[in-house]
């Protein structure tokens, strides 16, 4: 009986190591160590992304509600990428490929830079489990946001990471971090 509940712990206890990783990030957790390139051979890493808020999707070209949210990815790219949003799309490779990726891309003119995931390594950091994955990080690479979709509320939540970006303290609204609405307070 105890050489059985033993083997049970165990097993368990192998599950929660092998399994936990894919779980993947959550909100209040730093960006996972990741290095992808856009089309435009731009790399992308937590460093170069430091002190930038991120909007960061995951999608295929296959998948009909990330086909939905692009357009308004472009909107908000159009209207918060001059003020200082940085944001990447990328395709996550599931049953997709590049080429595909970059007809959609340029068929669409979408106004904000794509990656290809070829090897599902950034999928991966950040145990990405479906697409689409939206990601809204603040400037200290703290995830702020995650979920299957844009929330209704995302262009208030851009406003308050765009004034609160440590390059933007002359705004007068600097300090508020960890105020945004359904946002947790930073520790």
């Amino acid at each position: 009986m105890i050489k059985t509940v033993k083997m049970v712990l165990a097993a368990l206890w192998l599950w929660a190591i092998l399994v936990a990783p894919v779980w993947g990030v959550e909100v209040g957790q730093p960006l996972p160590q990741f290095n992808i390139q856009d089309f435009d051979g731009n790399d992308y890493t937590p460093a170069t992304l430091e002190g930038k808020p991120l909007l960061l999707v995951f999608w295929n070209t296959w998948c009909p509600v990330c086909l939905k949210e692009l357009p308004h990815v472009n909107h908000l790219a159009e209207k918060f990428g001059p003020k200082g949003l940085e944001i990447l799309a990328v395709n996550s490779a599931i049953n997709d490929n590049e080429i595909k990726a970059k007809v959609y891309v340029k068929k669409y003119k979408y106004n904000f830079p794509v990656a290809f995931d070829g090897n599902f390594e950034t999928g991966h950091a950040f145990g990405l489990r479906g697409v689409p994955t939206v990601f809204l990080i603040d400037a200290q690479g703290i995830v702020r946001y995650k979920g299957s979709q844009l929330p209704e509320d995302m262009e208030a939540h851009f406003k308050q990471l765009i004034v609160n970006s440590p390059d933007r303290a002359d705004s007068g609204k600097a300090g508020q971090e960890g105020k945004m609405r359904g946002m947790p307070d930073k520790k």
